[in-house]
């Protein structure tokens, strides 16, 4: 009787391990290029911009500054440092 027992429980075990692959559970993250798709749509209906208020951004001292080396170009090989692992900079 003892035997009966245990091949009806893994006859139990065996069905529902074989039901359990019958349906298809339901994707809980979204399809991949969801997040594109959505944009596009988002444009398409609201293609204005977002707002009219002023962007903040850099400083406009920095900003200067970032734009006067924008416009220098690179410096020259005799005036280029480099640096080591260590953080010791030489010039060369």
């Amino acid at each position: 009787m003892q035997n009966f027992l245990i091949y009806i429980a893994i006859v139990g075990i065996m069905f529902q391990a074989g039901c359990g692959t019958m349906f298809d559970a339901e994707e809980t993250t979204p399809a991949f290029g969801s997040s594109v798709r959505m944009g596009i749509v988002s444009q398409t209906a609201y293609p204005g911009p977002a707002s009219d208020a002023p962007v903040i951004g850099l400083d406009g001292k920095y900003a200067a500054e970032v734009i006067e080396k924008h416009q220098e170009g690179p410096r020259p090989k005799s005036e280029a440092q480099s640096g080591s692992l260590f953080g010791v900079v030489e010039a060369q």
